[in-house]
């Protein structure tokens, strides 16, 4: 059999050997082992099934900043704040009933219409000046203007038997419904009930600092869930599935004019650090495509 080729035949063939060619490379770019999603894409941001992403990425504060009384922007000498397989550990070096700095942990961009997920659980060191009453964290969001303790935004407060409340700092704004029972009781914070459970509505927010009361308690011991839903000046607060508090329609005041609010819908994100050993895990955000 002669084993050398045709010219001819060659020309003739050559569509059905640039046809081969192309398959190999396709098989070999576009192996399993080769994917572009786990090789060149791979990295913190990647979703997880359910469409979060990290927003803390569980090694070092890339994309986030710290704030400290006395200190200020990313100085930390006490070592306040430390990082451990994936956790953040806060007042691990303090000595219990001491007087250590408090802050936050912010993010550096803001966000708007998104779903936020994080996890938290209680240490046991507790801290002046809450030394004497309940251990205290929580989640700031929406948070604008300047840097300082306490920030102007909305909060998930983390408050021992108090997870889920809505807190405001800086004369923010917003209706809601609450239980009826406590419209006028001046003692008790007013206590968020949704409609269908008759719940009524109620303006809030017009003092400098207010509270309100979430629906029911479902903080657990060890690690807790939870979740912040934000579309457009809504926002819903859940704990461990459960849905707390709701509010719409929330709005700050002008800085140049207090009368005269405007829509508060967006801003940075802080983990708060004052006066209790806590932990924070698996912090998360999905975006959403649009407000509505």
């Amino acid at each position: 059999m002669n084993n050398e080729h045709n010219p001819m035949e060659i020309r003739m063939n050559m569509p059905r050997y640039l046809a081969s060619l192309l398959a190999i490379v396709c098989l070999v770019v576009l192996s399993p082992t080769t994917s572009l999603t786990t090789s060149v894409f791979a990295d913190h941001h990647e979703s997880t099934e359910d469409g979060f992403k990290p927003l803390w990425n569980g090694k070092d504060f890339t994309g986030w900043y710290t704030y400290l009384q006395k200190y200020g922007r990313n100085y930390d000498p006490e070592n306040i704040i430390t990082i451990e397989d994936g956790v953040i550990h806060l007042y691990k070096h303090a000595e219990h009933g001491s007087h250590p700095p408090m802050g936050y942990i912010g993010t550096e961009k803001e966000y708007e219409n998104y779903h936020l997920r994080f996890q938290y659980k209680w240490g046991e060191k507790k801290f002046k000046p809450r030394f004497e009453i309940l251990q205290d964290a929580g989640l700031y969001y929406h948070m604008v203007g300047p840097d300082r303790v306490w920030p102007q935004a909305l909060q998930f407060q983390i408050e021992r038997t108090n997870v889920g409340d809505i807190v405001t700092v800086g004369h923010i704004r917003y209706e809601t419904t609450i239980d009826p029972k406590t419209a006028d009781e001046k003692d008790t914070k007013p206590t968020y009930r949704s409609e269908d459970e008759g719940g009524i509505e109620h303006t809030h927010g017009m003092k400098s600092i207010t509270h309100l009361a979430r629906a029911d308690l479902f903080e657990q011991e060890g690690w807790n869930t939870c979740e912040i839903v934000t579309k457009g000046e809504q926002a819903e607060h859940r704990l461990n599935g459960h849905v707390v508090a709701r509010l719409k329609n929330a709005r700050r005041p002008k800085p140049e004019n207090s009368d005269d609010f405007v829509p508060l819908n967006k801003g940075r994100i802080l983990l708060e650090i004052e006066a209790a050993e806590i932990f924070f895990r698996n912090v998360e955000i999905k975006l959403s495509a649009r407000r509505d």
